[in-house]
């Protein structure tokens, strides 16, 4: 009811001068994203709330959609949607690029440090924002333990707030204090900015995700831990694996064009399965999930646990960087390098 009252007032107001203060006012109550949808003819309030509910509030998010995504959600005409994401695309400049546009856009790319020297080595530096890192291995390598650990690095490293989508129940608040205060930084302050969310099943966990997105403001850092836990379970048999896979490339898809346009980090944990064959000739482990989980995420790190503290991190996947290996440490104060006594 306010924007029609607002977009009254601004039609009959003779002085150009409080039109332009009704405008600014307007940006300091409302998102960055509103102003797009408000500007599209034929898209009314509850249509802009559907569409910001879900994810779809931003030019950025409606560029990259499908008119599918779009008539689904907001339930608008298929031939409105098309109008949309090619009004969306126009302003986004979602078109042909030179290869020095991406090299600036490589600028922007920061590193979340993963508090080893080693393992920041491994991977170029840290965790990159921008994209999605796989952190697979077995129960009780070390996967929940890098993901605490990157969660109180954001905050006290980017300055920017965490949504961690927890579908085994394993975040622990008193991991990060321990963590936090090895960092010297206040764990209250920490824990006040980390977003969590306990799915139960993986309607639930995606949908938790999508409306977690809409909640933070300023996120930095996107964690789903596990990512198959509940996909594994509901969906058992080959005669489900083809919806099962569906489903995971829609929610993978989502998180990485998320962290594409929030310019944020992705990480997404994994279980593994074994492989008999491969018991004695090369990993009895593998990632589940299959080649769709490996296509749309843009690295892959796998975490074998070793005597004690001892953990190694293997690069398997990177767009441009060689496989490698290093040795790292798990210890009370969180993730550091691994040194032998």
């Amino acid at each position: 009811m306010m924007a029609k009252v607002e977009t009254k007032e601004e039609g009959i107001s003779p002085e150009p001068v409080e039109i332009k203060k009704t405008k600014k006012s307007k940006k300091k109550t409302t998102t960055s994203e509103k102003p797009f949808l408000e500007t599209i003819t034929g898209i009314g309030p509850t249509t802009r709330q559907r569409l910001e509910t879900a994810g779809y509030g931003s030019r950025e998010a409606i560029a990259l959609a499908t008119r599918a995504q779009l008539t689904e959600i907001s339930g608008i005409a298929e031939k409105t949607a098309a109008l949309l994401i090619r009004e969306a695309r126009v302003q986004f400049d979602l078109g042909l690029k030179k290869g020095t546009d991406y090299e600036e856009a490589a600028k922007t790319r920061v590193k979340l440090t993963t508090g080893s020297k080693a393992f920041d080595k491994l991977i170029g530096g840290g965790f990159e924002t921008g994209s999605v890192t796989e952190v697979a291995g077995e129960n009780g390598c070390g996967k929940t333990q890098i993901a605490h650990q990157l969660a109180v690095n954001c905050v006290k490293y980017l300055d920017q707030d965490v949504i961690w989508i927890d579908s085994e129940g394993t975040f622990r608040f008193n991991r990060i204090v321990q963590m936090a205060e090895a960092l010297d930084i206040d764990p209250d302050t920490v824990l006040s900015r980390i977003t969590v969310g306990r799915a139960y099943n993986s309607e639930h966990q995606m949908a938790l995700t999508e409306e977690a997105l809409t909640m933070v403001p300023n996120i930095g850092l996107i964690i789903v831990d596990s990512l198959m836990s509940h996909f594994r379970s509901e969906f058992a048999g080959r005669g489900t694996l083809a919806e099962r896979q569906q489903l995971i490339g829609k929610y993978l898809a989502f998180i990485a064009k998320q962290a594409e346009i929030m310019n944020c980090v992705g990480v997404v944990t994994n279980q593994v399965s074994a492989k008999p064959e491969a018991m004695f000739f090369g990993d009895p482990n593998k990632p589940v999930g299959g080649n769709i989980v490996g296509h749309t995420v843009t690295t892959r790190i796998f975490i074998r646990k070793g005597k004690a503290v001892k953990r190694t991190a293997s690069l398997t996947k990177s767009p441009e960087l060689p496989d490698g290996k290093i040795e790292f440490a798990i210890t009370t104060e969180g993730v550091r390098d691994f040194t032998s006594k």
